[in-house]
């Protein structure tokens, strides 16, 4: 069955800091999400070795950390400018220290058509995942590459398209990483989403909204159609994360985490195995 796990996005702190309140609320599986490490102005230099110490503070917690959010497409730029295996290097680099430390799926956002032309967006994003499954499986890593369909940018924001790049790498190391709040700013309800995934899907990203924003609410807090998974395939997604945010108090937002821990078994319960 599918596991739900909380987010360090979650909690408006570093994202050591983050580890450290979620473990001392009681929670032992978590996900690691670039946005704590974006909203401490951690620079790009500095990301692998944050990411480390981060890790390394769950390990000495008794927190495990089966899913890494990498961090957004602008932090490969400067590496796709030298070719797409410098951009692959530097993701395997946070692969392997994610790897060494039990992480299982790390997430990751294609580049865009707006970044690089409508023309190169899909052959270039092919290339760069391809090779990365080959380096993976080169270096016998367990961990695999969870591509995430986005907000806004084409051709990603499709389902269909997103679900098409991960078959066309065609490699067990490459799957999907559904994002429900996602879906929903681009047409979709979570059920018509979930069947657009054809069951690639190897995590999700479970928020609502109110279809015109990426708010990052709780599940059941937008306007979302939940119902729609009643119709829908039980998902084949091995850890589910609860991506909302929250801006108050510490008290408050693990108080909300835990709230949005019961919507999420409830709303999702059609779909769970």
């Amino acid at each position: 069955m599918a596991k739900i796990l909380p987010s360090t996005r979650l909690l408006p702190a570093n994202p050591i800091r983050a580890v450290d309140l979620l473990a001392s609320a009681g929670f032992s599986e978590i996900e690691v999400n670039y946005a704590s490490f974006e909203r401490s102005n951690v620079d790009y230099p500095s990301l692998p070795n944050w990411l480390r110490l981060v890790l390394l503070e769950a390990l000495r917690l008794g927190v495990s950390v089966p899913v890494v959010h990498g961090p957004w497409e602008d932090y490969f730029l400067p590496y796709l400018g030298r070719g797409v295996e410098a951009a692959v290097s530097e993701a395997l680099l946070l692969a392997e220290i994610s790897h060494g430390y039990g992480v299982e799926i790390l997430v990751l956002h294609p580049f865009s058509a707006r970044r690089l032309g409508a023309g190169r967006a899909t052959w270039i994003n092919k290339r760069f995942f391809a090779i990365l499954a080959e380096r993976l499986e080169a270096e016998e890593l367990g961990l695999r590459i969870a591509v995430e369909n986005t907000s806004r940018e084409p051709p990603w924001n499709n389902i269909s398209e997103t679900r098409g790049l991960v078959e066309a790498v065609a490699s067990e190391k490459i799957g999907m990483c559904l994002d429900f709040g996602h879906a929903g700013i681009n047409g979709y309800t979570p059920g018509a989403a979930l069947k657009e995934a054809a069951g690639r899907e190897i995590c999700i990203h479970l928020h609502d909204n109110h279809g015109r924003a990426d708010e990052h609410l709780p599940p059941g807090c937008g306007s979302l159609d939940w119902s729609s998974l009643a119709e829908a395939p039980k998902t084949r997604a091995t850890y589910i994360v609860l991506e909302s945010d929250c801006s108050g108090g510490t008290r408050n937002c693990l108080a909300r985490l835990r709230s949005a821990a019961v919507s999420a078994k409830v709303l999702l319960e059609p779909v769970l195995p």
